[in-house]
């Protein structure tokens, strides 16, 4: 599309022909479409915003005449609305975060039922699927409070042994939890953990 045939059109959508706003629309949409996707990565939303994008500029479009540059307006709306959705996003989920962990510490359910026999048996039983090895590092780390570097001292292994082990075991019991006691259940016992309220587990 040349400029003076987008003059022409953008001449057009101020009046409100909106077969020249689906040429201008259909000409820029695979390039705001890509801006979009290579922040957000995700499809549908990406789409999602790229319609948001072009609506504005149709509601705004008796303006359109005075913008001098319109690549350059229709790039900054793109990346307004890509970066707003980004803060909102994070926004929403510091918010879920932190009623999760209300909710999780203002209850005593949770905390009392992990120090529970019934669940010291559930994780007994969850251990003894792991290798001897990993069930013997996570008994010393968790459950002996040792470090990572006292454990690998006592077994005489690298700390980066130690390591594998834990992470290869926490998969084991959180996939483990989740599936018996439910992802609610779960979150809060990441909950606990984060907050330091819990260690044998998380």
């Amino acid at each position: 599309m040349t400029f003076s045939n987008e003059s022409i059109l953008l001449d057009q959508i101020a009046t409100g022909n909106e077969k020249a706003f689906n040429k201008l629309h259909d000409f820029y949409r695979p390039d705001i479409y890509r801006f979009i996707y290579k922040f957000i990565k995700s499809a549908e939303l990406s789409n999602d915003i790229c319609q948001e994008v072009f609506m504005k500029i149709w509601e705004d479009r008796y303006a359109i005449q005075e913008i001098n540059s319109f690549k350059s307006y229709l790039f900054t709306i793109t990346k307004n609305y890509t970066f707003n959705y980004l803060k909102r996003t994070a926004v929403e989920d510091r918010i879920k975060a932190e009623v999760l962990r209300s909710y999780c510490l203002s209850t005593n359910y949770t905390e009392e039922f992990l120090l529970s026999k019934e669940y010291q048996q559930f994780l007994q039983t969850v251990l003894d699927t792991l290798p001897p090895q990993s069930r013997t590092v996570f008994k010393l780390c968790r459950q002996q409070d040792k470090t990572y570097e006292e454990a690998a001292q006592i077994l005489g292994v690298s700390n980066n042994a130690i390591k594998k082990h834990m992470v290869r075991s926490m998969k084991v019991i959180k996939f483990a939890v989740r599936k018996d006691m439910g992802i609610a259940f779960s979150l809060c016992v990441e909950v606990l953990a984060q907050t330091g309220d819990f260690l044998l587990v998380m």
